[in-house]
């Protein structure tokens, strides 16, 4: 009897990612090696006056459990997030990049490309500089975008100077240490400066190959590879560097959403078969630490399957395809966790329920 592939249907979710050949059959797939937990189904601990009962995920859930599913497992840090979507998202979002809507990032854009910073604060002469006059220093960058309180969510190829190049023109006073860039609204958040100069921060001017305008002044962003959200500032109209008391210290990601990981698919419509071979995809990202394994139980988390993603860099996402078949007809559900390289697995796992006819 032959077998048909089958790749569970994109939902508006999935149209985030743009990755090259997504749509096609994947080949040269590395074998997915199931491994298996070791913990007892069940227990019961005591916290204060209050008995706390702990099971598996799917214990008593109406699904067909299958241990330890092999299957083939594909992964890249490519692709990225079309601005309509950046454009969605930084509209919605609440801080800093992500306070209002963005109009530069609009398919339609208004107001005029304006690359003009001022650069002041403890340095011996303050100066107005045009970065685009600076083009010899361009830089190209595959960078994602992450909130400290949320999904992974952008993912974009930005052309920008670096900040490095725009210090290295300032004559620094002694003990300089915080560097803070203020957006036309008057946003700005503090960081220490050796924390962006090793982070290779970037001032854009170009996202996803469409140049920046604004009717705002300045039209120019802050991106940082491994730096949540809330420190890319839009509308960059002034840098100061200053001597502080203290250096500040940077917003990391909220523990609860360390290692994030989507599914986007879809099974809605979708029928499949017993022996189909499907093929399920989504992203995962730390905003610090590199994703070192995907891994997918379909048995409510009694096993495990885990596959590497050797090579993969924190600054990027990964796009993972997972592909497998089921032979008894049933009800699914596919549980997804990611794993980095200091030892973190998804404090909030995904799923997905799926019919096999």
């Amino acid at each position: 009897m032959s077998k048909t592939t089958n790749k569970i249907m994109a939902s508006m979710a999935g149209a985030v990612l743009l990755a090259s050949g997504a749509g096609a059959a994947f080949g040269n797939l590395a074998p997915a090696i199931a491994e298996s937990e070791t913990e007892p189904t069940g227990t019961v601990h005591t916290v204060a006056d209050f008995d706390i009962v702990s099971s598996w995920l799917g214990e008593e859930a109406p699904y067909k459990q299958m241990s330890n599913v092999e299957g083939t497992f594909e992964f890249d840090q490519e692709g990225v997030t079309p601005n309509d979507e950046l454009f969605n998202v930084f509209g919605t979002a609440i801080l800093s990049m992500c306070s209002k809507p963005a109009p530069e990032l609009e398919a339609e854009q208004t107001g005029v490309a304006n690359y003009y910073i001022n650069v002041g604060g403890n340095i011996q002469k303050s100066f107005t500089l045009d970065l685009s006059e600076l083009d010899g220093e361009e830089q190209e960058m595959l960078m994602g975008c992450s909130c400290a309180t949320g999904s992974p969510f952008g993912q974009a190829s930005v052309i920008g100077v670096p900040l490095a190049s725009v210090i290295g023109m300032a004559d620094l006073e002694e003990g300089v240490n915080t560097i803070t860039a203020y957006g036309a609204d008057g946003f700005g958040q503090p960081l220490p400066l050796q924390y962006a100069l090793e982070k290779n921060a970037l001032l854009v001017y170009k996202v996803n190959g469409q140049e920046l305008k604004s009717s705002e002044g300045s039209s120019v962003q802050l991106w940082m590879p491994e730096t949540v959200a809330r420190y890319f500032t839009r509308n960059i109209a002034s840098i100061e560097l200053t001597r502080e008391e203290a250096v500040p210290k940077v917003q990391q990601v909220d523990p609860t959403y360390r290692n994030k990981i989507e599914i986007k698919n879809s099974s809605d419509g979708c029928t499949f078969k017993a022996g189909d071979q499907i093929t399920f995809e989504g992203v995962a990202d730390d905003c610090g630490s590199p994703v070192t394994a995907i891994e997918f139980s379909f048995d409510g988390g009694r096993t495990w399957t885990a596959c590497e993603t050797e090579g993969a860099t924190a600054d990027k996402w990964v796009n993972w395809h997972f592909t497998t078949s089921f032979e008894e007809a049933g009800d699914y559900q596919m549980a997804v966790r990611a794993r980095t390289a200091d030892g973190i697995v998804s404090p909030l796992s995904a799923s997905l329920t799926f019919e096999i006819a």
